[in-house]
């Protein structure tokens, strides 16, 4: 789900033995949509038993589902409830405990070969995004069936995040937008996520590789779905990003940021 509001590309929280005035990672970070790189995932949707669809991603995230306004749970703690949308095109709700998040429309083109995803829906601070990728088919299939390459990415991500240090070895991380949260040391430990549209289960572990670089990896109820390195320009005003889904190391993402 929109690379799950791009938590896998967004977490930022090393905790240093410094004060927030040395702590190169503390201050108001900004996406620079221009530098960064999206592109690249694949996925796959193949028939399952008794009607069913399944779609994969590859990695951590597989399920099944069906295209007859019933919900069906995701592995990432969300319902989907899919229906079709006309020709060669299909809708679809996404729920998280009771409440719409998220609003799909999937177009396939008329030679069957792309396939344009769309997104809206509310931020919980009220604003509203509108989201669009364009997936192209890679091998034989027909219709929804077969595998999936992005090319084109056009999304209206949190486009900043904050890092305080509340206190010393302490770090807190938030992104406005979505009102998340999470606070805690980079000790490998799993700290949780916390926010309106965050599932149960998300968390975060982090480490530091040296002063100005960081893995860090996402898990939904323990198991792994993100990984990723930050780190820091020699100035200290650009971060980069480059995370992955594990096993997926060839389909990696890189995430710019501008130190505001």
């Amino acid at each position: 789900m929109r690379k799950l509001l791009l938590a896998s590309a967004l977490l930022v929280l090393p905790a240093l033995s410094v004060y927030a005035a040395d702590n190169p990672w503390v201050g108001t970070w900004k996406l620079d949509l221009a530098k960064s790189n999206f592109t690249g995932d694949t996925f796959t949707y193949t028939q399952a038993e008794k009607g069913l669809f399944h779609f994969s991603d590859g990695s951590a995230i597989s399920y099944d589902f069906g295209i007859d306004g019933k919900e069906y749970p995701t592995p990432l703690g969300y319902t989907d409830i899919w229906t079709a949308g006309g020709n060669n095109s299909w809708d679809t709700v996404v729920k998280l405990k009771g409440t719409i998040v998220d609003n799909v429309h999937r177009q396939l083109s008329a030679d069957g070969k792309t396939l344009t995803i769309t997104e809206t829906g509310t931020k919980p601070d009220g604003s509203s995004f509108h989201d669009e990728e364009v997936y192209n088919r890679v091998g034989k299939g027909q219709g929804l069936i077969g595998k999936w390459k992005s090319s084109k990415v056009n999304i209206s991500a949190p486009n900043t995040f904050l890092v305080a240090a509340p206190a010393e070895g302490v770090l807190r991380w938030e992104i406005p937008e979505y009102k998340e949260t999470v606070k805690g040391k980079s000790d490998g430990s799993d700290l949780p996520i916390a926010g309106p549209t965050v599932p149960e289960g998300l968390t975060i572990s982090i480490k530091m590789l040296a002063d100005k670089k960081l893995t860090y990896t996402v898990k939904m109820s323990g198991k792994p779905i993100s990984v990723a390195i930050q780190t820091l320009s020699s100035d200290g005003k650009t971060m980069t990003e480059v995370d992955w889904s594990p096993g997926k190391e060839s389909e990696k993402s890189t995430a710019v940021y501008l130190k505001q």
